[in-house]
């Protein structure tokens, strides 16, 4: 997507680290990350896991998404997968219907839209609960991954 959207940071979101897993320190998702400090961010920054360095949190490269965006606030994270042809609506399960709230779910439909021709997927998990958002619907997939307990 090129570079960061113009003076775009994180700031004291961490949105990622509550609701991304990550094996490589055994943080389950949609548990907040012991080492992330509300206003400090990672405690362990310099020496994070790759999983951690190499994620690409959507919000902050893409410049047409504005403050309620940010995925605090709009309580989700948006990332891409499979070499960019997925884009994943990751739902903090404290709030499984902030997706289908305006002005995201619109957006998400005319994405679905012009993404549909090209091959491209918008998938949402909320909790163990998969759907994929298309032009005419939404497939609800029911239960699509285990969480850890």
């Amino acid at each position: 997507m090129g570079e960061a959207a113009q003076d775009r940071t994180c700031g004291d979101c961490g949105m990622c680290c509550k609701l991304m897993g990550v094996k490589a320190i055994d943080k389950a998702p949609h548990v907040w990350c012991g080492h992330f400090r509300k206003g400090a961010g990672c405690g362990i920054y310099a020496e994070r896991p790759r999983a951690c360095a190499d994620f690409s949190c959507y919000w902050l490269r893409a410049p047409n998404l504005d403050d309620r965006w940010r995925p605090d606030r709009a309580r989700f994270v948006l990332h891409r997968e499979n070499d960019g042809q997925a884009l994943v609506v990751e739902v903090d399960p404290a709030s499984p219907d902030a997706w289908r709230r305006a002005p995201f779910y619109d957006t998400f439909k005319a994405w679905a839209a012009r993404g549909a021709p090209k091959g491209l997927t918008l998938n949402v998990l909320v909790g163990q609960r998969g759907y994929e958002i298309l032009p005419d619907r939404d497939v609800d997939y029911g239960l699509v991954r285990e969480i850890p307990a």
